[in-house]
C-alpha cells in the first residue's frame, strides 16, 4: 500500500514541488548570499591564477629536455584543494605564423621536435593524458587539444610572433590537498635551441579556484 505524499511551501503561500521524469525534485538555483554563513566559509573559495614551474620554481619552459625531460607542474598543496578549469600555454618566437607552413614547426625547429610536448593530469594515482594522440611536435598540433588560440604576427618584435593556446577542461581537474595530483606539461626536447631568438618566451598559467579545507 502507497502512501502519498506532497512537499508543500514551510510559509504558508500553497507552493507544491514539482518532480521531473526521471523522478527527482525539480529545483533552480538560487543566488548567492552571505546571510547567515560564517566568515570563513564564505572566503574558503577563491581564485585560482598558478603558473606551472619546475622543480626549481622557474616557470620559464625554454629548457633542454633532450636527454632528461623537464616537467613543470601545478601540483596540490596542504590545506587546499585546487580545481584546476583550465590552462593557457603561451609561446612567443620566430614561424610561429599559423595562417602559413608555420603550422608545422616548432618556431626555429623547422623539421619540429623529436620528442615533443607531453600534458597530462595526474589524479589519485592515475595518469590521463590530455595530448591523447602522444606528443605535440610543431605548432599546429596543439589545434587538436586545445579549444581556442590567438596568434598575434610580429607583435612582440619584427620577427616574433605571439600565440597562446587556451585550454578548457569539461570538468575541473581536482587536485586533492596534501596529495601527489598535479596538472603537468613535460618538455622532451631541446627548446633552448627552437625558441632561441631574442624575446622568445614559453610559459603556462593554470586557472580556476582554490579551496581551504
Amino acid at each position: 500500500m502507497s502512501v502519498k505524499a506532497e512537499i508543500l511551501d514551510g510559509l504558508g503561500s500553497g507552493r507544491s514541488a514539482n518532480v521531473t521524469e526521471q523522478n527527482a525534485v525539480l529545483v533552480s538555483v538560487l543566488p548567492q548570499t552571505s546571510k547567515g554563513i560564517p566568515p570563513d566559509d564564505l572566503a574558503s573559495l577563491r581564485q585560482l591564477r598558478e603558473f606551472f614551474v619546475d622543480s626549481s620554481g622557474s616557470s620559464s619552459q625554454i629548457v633542454d629536455g633532450s636527454t632528461t625531460p623537464v616537467e613543470f607542474k601545478v601540483g596540490a598543496a596542504a590545506s587546499i584543494t585546487k580545481w584546476i578549469t583550465g590552462f593557457r600555454l603561451i609561446i612567443q618566437g620566430q614561424n610561429t605564423d599559423l595562417s602559413t607552413q608555420d603550422f608545422r614547426r616548432y618556431s626555429q625547429s623547422a623539421a619540429g621536435l623529436s620528442n615533443g610536448v607531453d600534458i597530462e593530469a595526474y589524479q589519485s594515482g592515475v595518469t590521463t593524458v590530455i595530448t591523447g594522440a602522444g606528443a605535440v611536435t610543431d605548432m599546429g598540433q596543439f589545434l587538436r587539444y586545445s579549444d581556442d588560440f590567438t596568434n598575434i604576427i610580429a607583435a612582440i618584435s619584427a620577427n616574433v610572433d605571439y600565440l597562446h593556446f587556451d585550454f578548457k577542461f569539461d570538468q575541473p581537474v581536482v587536485l586533492a590537498e596534501g596529495s601527489a595530483d598535479a596538472v603537468i606539461i613535460r618538455i622532451n626536447d631541446d627548446l633552448t635551441s627552437s625558441l632561441s631568438a631574442a624575446d622568445s618566451a614559453q610559459f603556462a598559467i593554470a586557472r580556476g579556484y582554490q579551496e581551504s579545507v
